[in-house]
């Protein structure tokens, strides 16, 4: 059985910075020696990233996402079970706000987001949509 993970965190990086490049990098590097998949998504400052794989892989990268000291105030907004991935075949995808919106997505979903499990759905339901729309970097 899969496990799956989303949240949600702030940073002072924009996709143009080194370090944003070096998390995109060693995140699918790291990813895809354990067998862990996922989406990335940058807009204004804020992360959300869903990941997916074996428990113990995935518990190994969410403790070394929560011990990354270039983004803070980190929100789980969902863990779960699942017996297929989301993102097969992606270490990890990622996308940022210059295409398409997430917030523009979120505020026309009604997904409020002090329901931490609605919130999780649109965000996911965004990130597949903008697998289908190739517009994944």
């Amino acid at each position: 059985m899969l496990q799956s993970l989303i949240y949600r965190s702030f940073t002072d990086l924009t996709p143009l910075d080194a370090g944003y490049q070096h998390i995109l990098a060693r995140s699918r590097m790291r990813n895809q020696d354990l067998l862990v998949t996922g989406y990335l998504h940058w807009e204004d400052g804020i992360f959300h990233q869903w990941i997916e794989g074996p428990a113990a892989p995935l518990r190994v990268v969410e403790q070394i996402i929560l011990s990354d000291k270039l983004h803070h105030d980190i929100t789980i907004l969902r863990r779960g079970e699942s017996s297929t991935r989301e993102f097969a075949g992606w270490s990890m995808a990622a996308s940022t706000s210059e295409k398409h919106s997430l917030f523009s997505f979120l505020a026309t979903s009604r997904a409020g987001h002090h329901d931490h499990s609605a919130y999780a759905r649109s965000i996911l339901q965004f990130m597949k949509q903008q697998m289908n729309k190739a517009t994944v970097l």
